[in-house]
């Protein structure tokens, strides 16, 4: 964990956690470029993956990029592969249990997709919804560098997904969101039914069940700038697994409350 104090004299009130595995390239530049824009109420909370030698790397470079703010980056790791909803998760409940002071979460990729100013842009947006999704498919948003057939594939799933969920938004698949306090816990009071990239709809699926309030806004949203993608086809396959048991929860939900 990273324990300089030269900044953090105020108690955090808005926690960015990210997600990573194998980010040693992308993540440092990322880190440099939030900091730049952070105040001294926010934390970062990278939840690290990666193989223990490989983290300890990714650490270091994180620690040299957020010079005089490092004590406000905080790096957890675990030597163990988790999928990306597990380590949001984890992070979410590193946060919630030690800054009883932070009223906003958000959460974003550490390959660079989301820019530093999407994520502030999230992180200080004015009304007080409990779930905000930075959104790649509003008339403003734009994305670079994705193939025609990648975009027609998300495309797709945010179109269907959100049908046969019952939610009202645009991008149900994409990572860069900002949650309440009530909203986080929602969802660490709830057990996962998938911890991969699925867990992205199941997360707002449950802030809907809870009858909170959904929002989204434009970002640009731009191909990872360092590394390789982390996503196997295993990943995919057990994301639409998980997809499954989540619209059949929703079916139950349904007829429970019919009766």
């Amino acid at each position: 964990m990273i324990t300089r104090t030269s900044h953090q004299a105020v108690a955090p009130q808005r926690a960015i956690v990210i997600p990573a595995y194998l980010e040693s390239d992308a993540l440092p530049i990322l880190i440099a470029e939030l900091v730049e824009k952070m105040s001294d109420r926010d934390v970062i909370v990278v939840v690290d993956d990666s193989p223990t030698e490989i983290a300890d790397e990714t650490a270091t470079r994180c620690r040299t990029a957020a010079g005089d703010r490092s004590s406000q980056v905080h790096i957890h790791t675990s030597g163990q592969r988790t999928g990306r909803g597990g380590a949001v998760r984890r992070g979410f409940k590193l946060a919630f249990e030690k800054w009883a002071s932070v009223r906003w979460f958000v959460e974003c990729d550490a390959d660079g997709s989301h820019r530093a100013a999407d994520i502030i842009q999230a992180l200080e947006y004015s009304l007080p919804v409990d779930l905000l999704i930075g959104s790649r498919y509003l008339p403003q948003s734009e994305i670079i560098g994705w193939s025609i057939s990648r975009r027609l594939q998300s495309r797709l799933l945010n179109v269907a997904i959100p049908r046969i969920l019952g939610l009202n938004i645009h991008d149900v698949t994409n990572g860069l969101r900002r949650y309440s306090r009530a909203a986080v816990r929602e969802l660490l009071d709830q057990a996962p039914v998938s911890s991969t990239f699925i867990y992205l709809t199941e997360q707002a699926y449950i802030v809907h069940r809870a009858g909170l309030r959904l929002s989204e806004i434009p970002i640009i949203f731009e191909e990872r700038r360092a590394g390789t993608s982390s996503v196997t086809w295993r990943e995919m396959k057990a994301s639409l697994l998980g997809l499954l048991q989540i619209t059949r929860l929703r079916m139950i939900a349904n007829t429970s409350g019919a009766e």
